[in-house]
């Protein structure tokens, strides 16, 4: 049994993914929960608005991961590895450049939009943008080849980096810019590990590769990633625009916790995108990965928001304080906009690891529907919520015919 479990690549894959992103979840939601109570709800919707505004602007770079995962999964050797990841650390490290300048320049305009009153905030998120799209390069590729352990143990080492420094700088007084300053220095200590795990298995070459097919597949996959993205970062941005201090806290908490369903259900998505990818490269079966990675992601999501149905007020006091208790209420619904985006993630990734780029057309018109929607209905953050839950709705149902629609999901071919 302990030879079959070694040797099957999905279960044993699984079970380092799982374990080591749910102790790296698990720091991650500490540190939120901390960041909540010492920083209360009108500075820590600071925080969570600089969080969400950094995934918007790394969608462009973030999003060439998937087709890192992809094509460093199909590489037949080192030799053909070593030129993608030469070809790819250039355009990676170029674009880091420009965009954290134009993030700097831009400082001003988003921190009157944001209503944060300290421009120097935004400031910071440029060395987290550079070193984080860097570091985001050295992790796809160990993702690519299997590596599961090394990409723990990367995003291990990026957690607790901003734990511990920003919960020091916070408590020395600096406030959401401590926490903010305490992310930028601890990217930039993870990128410096993560070129530990690059060395031993990329030799750097001095030449590269054609990345025109690279490229080709990463477009669609931009469109995806600027989607998914978007579903759960524009929305806090937006209550931060348009809802009190105080009250876009309270979102930022209920968000918070709804994400809980997403990254303790997303590692089995990181699993399967270069198992089922290699698979299908190779024209072997695949379905049976899908099978049971998807069953896994719904299952947990189910686990999650029932307890938020059960116990919102336990969920919410006990991790967050009484001071977000009035948020209780609402805690459920955030869990079935967030387990509904969580299957659907699961989804588009899965179509876009087969080769089905055409799919992502379907997220990035449903997320025009959820912006739109945001901004003709925002009396209530329940109306917020439901919004989004309506969105990623038509979106499961969308993608679910799409996928019904191939042929070897109907006649049982791969």
């Amino acid at each position: 049994m302990k030879e079959k479990l070694k040797n099957n690549k999905t279960i044993a894959g699984s079970l380092i993914m799982v374990a080591g992103s749910t102790a790296i979840n698990v720091i991650n939601y500490f540190y939120h929960l901390i960041m909540g109570r010492i920083l209360g709800p009108s500075e820590y919707a600071v925080l969570a608005s600089m969080f969400s505004l950094y995934y918007l602007i790394a969608i462009v770079p973030q999003s060439a991961g998937v087709g890192i995962v992809k094509f460093s999964s199909e590489s037949k050797d080192k030799k053909e590895l070593a030129l993608l990841y030469g070809s790819l650390k250039k355009i990676i490290n170029n674009l880091a450049i420009y965009m954290s300048i134009i993030l700097v320049l831009l400082s001003p305009v988003i921190n009157n939009f944001l209503h944060l009153g300290n421009f120097w905030i935004v400031v910071l998120l440029a060395p987290i943008l550079y070193f984080s799209l860097n570091t985001m390069l050295n992790q796809s590729i160990m993702q690519g080849i299997l590596r599961f352990g090394a990409y723990v143990n990367i995003n291990l080492v990026a957690s607790l980096g901003k734990l511990i420094i920003g919960v020091l700088l916070v408590l020395a007084g600096f406030a959401a810019f401590g926490a903010i300053g305490g992310l930028a220095l601890a990217t930039a200590l993870t990128y410096l590990f993560s070129r530990i795990y690059i060395k031993q298995e990329v030799v750097e070459p001095k030449s590269g590769r054609d990345l025109k097919d690279f490229l080709n597949f990463s477009a669609p996959a931009l469109v995806q990633a600027l989607a998914f993205t978007a579903f759960f970062s524009l929305d806090l941005i937006l209550v931060k625009h348009f809802f009190p201090p105080h009250d876009a806290g309270l979102y930022a908490a209920l968000s918070t916790l709804g994400k809980i369903i997403f990254f303790a259900a997303s590692p089995v998505s990181m699993v399967m995108f270069p198992l089922v990818s290699g698979k299908k490269a190779k024209g072997e079966s695949f379905k049976q990965v899908f099978y049971l990675t998807f069953t896994a992601t719904a299952l947990l999501s189910i686990f999650v928001v029932g307890t938020y149905y059960f116990l919102p007020d336990i969920a919410i006091g006990l991790l967050y304080g009484e001071e977000y208790l009035s948020a209780a209420s609402e805690l459920f619904w955030m869990g079935l906009f967030l387990s509904f985006y969580t299957l659907d993630y699961y989804l588009a990734n899965f179509m876009l690891s087969i080769g089905k780029t055409k799919s992502v057309i379907l997220p990035a018109l449903i997320l025009i529907f959820q912006i739109s929607g945001i901004f003709l209905w925002h009396q209530s953050l329940l109306q917020v919520i439901q919004v989004s839950l309506i969105a990623m709705l038509v979106l499961f149902v969308g993608q679910v015919l799409y996928l019904m629609s191939f042929t070897y999901f109907k006649n049982g071919k791969r």
